[in-house]
């Protein structure tokens, strides 16, 4: 089916190979054992996890990512296939040859698509009346969001979300340490998608930094944050804001929320490669236009069945 989301959370777990399956092990012990084939991302976040390079070639060759965590769940790298897409060095020529403006107005589109997104997810917490301030600023956003709309809005954004106390810190515990693995879960996604699609996810459309390789998928990423922020809004109102788990799952479960093509409901993590398969089609007419799903602002998701 190749949509697992496999993630190593415990300490001294040890990850091996065996005919076409993951092996999943603590000392003598076999934990699990996970085909191959199924997995679309391996994300260790146990600092004491130990496996060989043969385990992370192997699932790159398949097509599948790992995403390695350091401290609250911020992923430190991510490793992922270099070939598969036979008409890769010409969708990347044309990304390189992609004009400012271009990029700018692209960036525009996603700006837009995050404070509508804020927007709803507002809604979804019954606090309509405070949305409607997103919606208006969403209106206002320019070329290369050159006046900040994005930064106005989060400040609103989160105040409305989590109180006027709450401060948006990936450095810090709780709620926060809980939008960071989600943030990592759909970032993991954009990157396979971005991969799949012959694109070169260092170089963006407005994320550019010499350190960060998944700078186009940092991009891809912005408007889909408000999906994650609203699993973690809705477990906040439970008093629930350290990860376990369960809870990990919850947020996992991110990438089944349904959005809409043109060609009908997906799952997010299918989306994905939507909107990227979009963004090479508009890079390839030199025509600024990216066809970003549409979240309905609910939170509703789609099995594999």
């Amino acid at each position: 089916m190749f949509h697992q989301i496999v993630e190593i959370y415990e300490e001294n777990r040890y990850l091996s190979l065996e005919r076409g399956f993951l092996k999943i092990s603590s000392g003598a012990d076999v934990i699990a054992r996970v085909p191959i084939d199924d997995i679309a991302v391996l994300l260790v976040s146990a600092q004491g996890a130990a496996f060989s390079k043969n385990v992370l070639n192997e699932l790159a060759e398949r097509g599948g990512i790992s995403v390695l965590c350091g401290k609250n769940y911020i992923p430190q790298s991510l490793i992922m296939p270099v070939s598969g897409n036979y008409q890769q060095s010409g969708v990347i020529k044309t990304q390189i040859d992609a004009s400012l403006p271009f990029r700018k107005n692209i960036w525009k589109q996603i700006i837009e698509m995050k404070l509508v997104n804020q927007a709803k997810s507002l809604e979804l917490c019954t606090k309509s009346n405070m949305s409607q301030k997103l919606i208006q600023i969403s209106k206002t956003v320019k070329s290369g969001d050159s006046t900040n709309r994005e930064a106005v809005g989060a400040k609103l954004y989160w105040k409305y979300l989590f109180g006027k106390d709450f401060i948006r810190n990936k450095d810090a515990c709780g709620i926060n340490a809980m939008l960071n693995y989600g943030y990592a879960i759909v970032r993991a996604s954009a990157a396979r998608a971005l991969c799949a699609a012959g694109l070169l996810p260092s170089f963006g459309v407005f994320h550019d930094n010499k350190l960060n390789p998944f700078c186009l998928a940092d991009d891809f990423l912005e408007p889909w944050r408000p999906l994650v922020d609203i699993v973690v809004f809705q477990l906040s109102t439970e008093n629930i804001v350290e990860l376990n788990h369960e809870i990990k799952k919850k947020l996992a479960d991110v990438l089944w929320i349904k959005v809409k093509t043109t060609e009908g409901n997906s799952p997010l993590f299918q989306a994905m490669h939507y909107m990227c398969s979009s963004f090479v089609h508009s890079l390839r007419l030199k025509k600024a236009e990216i066809a970003i799903p549409i979240w309905e602002g609910q939170y509703e998701t789609l099995s594999d069945s």
